[in-house]
């Protein structure tokens, strides 16, 4: 486990400096970006990238955010349908097994055929 913390730590490291390389080799390079009628002047190539990787975050959090919501509301259903199951089993045992079955509000009357058929 200690590994798996130590890996993705270094891996976090070597993405972060990578980016800070791409950013200071392209500090110069500019572009104008147009969506529409809407331009914008200048900006650094780089900001661009950021600007299109923290939207990107942003949604995926949102989905995750959605996703695990429905997984929670998905879990206490279950777990409420596992209590209710498991009160049932508990009350099932808890019947004696000796005594007439009408006493607990089973018919009997279920199985004469087939043993009538014997």
């Amino acid at each position: 486990m200690h590994f798996l913390r130590f890996f993705t730590t270094l891996l976090i490291i070597v993405i972060f400096c990578a980016a800070l390389v791409f950013m200071y080799e392209n500090q110069y390079e500019t572009a104008q970006v147009r969506l529409g009628s809407f331009t914008t002047d200048e900006v650094p190539i780089f900001f661009i990238i950021l600007g299109a990787f923290l939207v990107g975050v942003i949604f995926t959090s949102i989905i995750g955010i959605i996703e695990g919501t429905k997984l929670r509301v998905g879990n206490a259903r279950l777990k409420r349908k596992t209590k209710k199951l498991q009160s049932e089993l508990d009350a099932l045992r808890n019947l004696p097994l000796t005594g007439p079955v009408e006493e607990h509000g089973l018919t009997a009357a279920a199985g004469t055929d087939e043993d009538s058929a014997l």
